[in-house]
């Protein structure tokens, strides 16, 4: 702990690393400062930033997703024709074994 000359002090907590600044008049956090595990530190003001661009960043990995559907059931349709043409082409041929393999 450390005292400050007005009149907050600082803890350390020793589980997660990060510093609390607080007010012992209001009885309140005035700060916090915690360390990402890279060991970088990252402020409470940086924290709430990350946390109110959830939504955005949901959005952006939405839209991605359905980007990487839009063709896909044109690839499986595309993929099985050429399966039941190759199918087609030699009707006798019997379907590898699981035992074959070995």
């Amino acid at each position: 702990m450390s005292n400050r000359p007005d009149g907050l002090f600082e803890v350390e907590c020793p589980d997660c690393k990060t510093v609390l600044t607080i007010d012992p008049r209001a009885r309140r956090i005035f700060h916090s400062v915690s360390k990402d595990a890279d060991g970088s530190t990252r402020s409470f003001e940086d924290a709430v930033k990350d946390a109110t661009a959830g939504p955005e960043k949901a959005q952006q990995v939405f839209e991605e997703g359905m980007a990487a559907e839009e063709g896909k059931e044109e690839r499986l349709d595309d993929m099985f024709n050429k399966g039941l043409k190759k199918a087609e082409d030699d009707p006798n041929k019997k379907p590898p074994s699981i035992f074959d393999f070995d």
